[in-house]
């Protein structure tokens, strides 16, 4: 049991990771030149990525 939520939230820590990572992305993307398309795409995915980890790990606990 207590495993189990160590380890949902340690995928919710990643999630959380990702939404910082989109963040870095949407700031630095000047100092990095990337053309809005990329810097679009590697927000979005980011995003989807952190929710998809935060929402399995939500419903993954919710089924203890």
């Amino acid at each position: 049991m207590q495993m189990r939520i160590f380890l949902a939230a340690m995928i919710a820590a990643f999630g959380v990771g990702a939404f910082a990572a989109a963040v870095l992305v949407w700031d630095r993307r000047r100092i990095w030149r990337l053309r809005p398309q990329s810097t679009a795409g590697w927000v979005f995915g980011l995003v989807l990525v952190g929710g998809g980890l935060l929402a399995g790990s939500c419903l993954g606990l919710v089924r203890l």
